[in-house]
């Protein structure tokens, strides 16, 4: 995949979609491509949060245990942008990120994404609104 391919990926991902191209560029750059096999876990409920994902291509499904109840369990596909709430709020990870299919995954340090935060403050409120629009109730 190319940088010109990955910037494309990122610019349709609602939070970075309004980044400039150099911006983009650079965050494609200091990023990493990540692929992993179905069945394969990316991130899990309860974990340390230490970076963001941006789904290349495959199918994910994003699991929330809590006791006595059902797990609540939601599929994504292609540009899906996962790991945000712990990365952004400091906490663990609210749920479990499973590949459904093979996956490639663009893999977004925390430190590359406060970079990028602390040069663009407006991405922050961008992806924190990404977090609020989609209904996340964590506290």
């Amino acid at each position: 995949m190319s940088i010109k391919d990955e910037i494309s990926i990122l610019r349709g991902v609602a939070p970075f979609s309004t980044l400039d191209n150099k911006r983009l560029k650079l965050l494609a750059f200091m990023s990493t491509l990540v692929d992993y096999n179905t069945g394969a876990t990316v991130v899990k409920q309860g974990d340390a949060g230490d970076s963001v994902y941006v789904l290349i291509d495959g199918r994910v499904e994003a699991s929330i245990s809590r006791p006595g109840e059902a797990p609540l369990i939601c599929e994504m596909g292609e540009h899906a942008f996962f790991g945000e709430i712990a990365v952004m709020r400091g906490r663990v990870r609210a749920a479990t990120v499973t590949a459904k299919t093979h996956i490639v995954v663009l893999k977004i340090s925390r430190n590359v994404l406060q970079e990028m935060i602390d040069a663009e403050p407006e991405l922050g409120r961008r992806i924190e609104q990404h977090i609020e629009k989609a209904g996340y109730t964590f506290s």
